[in-house]
């Protein structure tokens, strides 16, 4: 916000600037759709923002979810907005059997949104409600005394406030071992440099930049033998770090770093940059471990 106060200034930002802002944060498809839709604003909408859901729904990224947030709070468009709070205390006011995350529990808890929307003052409605869910009808301790709706909650009155929602059993985290191969040469000065590569424009660290890596499952042996926390004993791995841990929504990573003396096929576009002083526009897995692997680069 600080960089960018006007969706003027987004548009006008540089891709690579906006891919480093936003460094650490996750979710990197984020940044690049709120970069693309300030474009749209501004070249083909004459910097006027969208005035409703339907129209923001149009913007690259956004849902509808946050579309209808933008419309009823901003613009006082009497759309629901239904976020996992609400969707809390839809499914125990009405106690709603089917699971929110399937089509026949989606549809029970819209309907119950829109019944209970106040149109002539959507967005204070809709924020109510979220502040319920959050403050009040809370996942695993709801304060049930303290709840205005108590009366007429029907999971209260049949005991099933704790089995509401119903969702689908989440997908455990796949496990990957990435493996970085670092290319190393004597710059000018006699400076040392490694090869970092740019990451294609969709996919994981979309944008960003880092050591060309291959990325495979792991087995389950090898999950199950492999050492716990953030770095194994070097001793016998003088041409390789690692294994460093990174958590991401969906996979649980496991990196190991290798030195090569020469670059790997430069699939994506690519530059030198000096170990010591220079920087590049690192994923969070990279970055978080970059003075242990400069010392480590150093010492090997």
């Amino acid at each position: 916000m600080a960089a960018f106060p006007t969706v003027q200034d987004l548009a006008a930002a540089e891709t690579d600037q906006v891919m480093a802002l936003w460094k650490g944060l996750g979710y990197y498809s984020r940044a690049r759709n709120l970069h693309n839709a300030a474009r749209i604003i501004v070249n083909e909408k004459d910097g006027v923002l969208p005035q409703n859901a339907k129209e923001w729904t149009a913007m690259p990224g956004v849902g509808p979810y946050t579309a209808a947030a933008i419309s009823s709070i901003c613009f006082g468009e009497p759309v629901p907005v239904v976020d996992g709070n609400v969707q809390r205390v839809m499914s125990r006011l009405f106690d709603i059997e089917h699971a929110v995350d399937r089509k026949a529990g989606k549809q029970s808890v819209d309907e119950a949104c829109q019944l209970l929307l106040d149109e002539t003052d959507p967005g204070s409605s809709n924020q109510a409600w979220m502040e319920l869910g959050a403050l009040v009808c809370a996942p695993k301790a709801p304060l049930c005394a303290e709840c205005p709706l108590v009366e007429g909650c029907l999971a209260h009155a049949r005991k099933t406030v704790l089995q509401r929602p119903v969702k689908q059993p989440k997908k455990p985290a796949l496990a990957v071992e990435v493996q970085f191969s670092i290319a190393l040469r004597n710059g000018p000065g006699a400076s040392l440099e490694w090869w970092v590569e740019r990451r294609p424009d969709t996919g994981i660290w979309s944008q960003l930049e880092a050591f060309p890596c291959e990325m495979t499952p792991q087995s389950a042996e090898k999950q199950a033998t492999e050492k716990i926390g953030l770095f194994a004993d070097q001793s016998e791995l003088r041409e390789r770090f690692g294994p460093v841990k990174h958590i991401l929504t969906h996979r649980r990573m496991t990196a190991y770093f290798e030195i090569v003396r020469t670059p790997s096929a430069k699939k994506t576009p690519g530059r030198w940059v000096d170990v010591e002083s220079g920087d590049a526009n690192w994923p969070r897995l990279i970055d978080k471990v970059l003075p242990e692997l400069r010392s480590w680069i150093v010492k090997n």
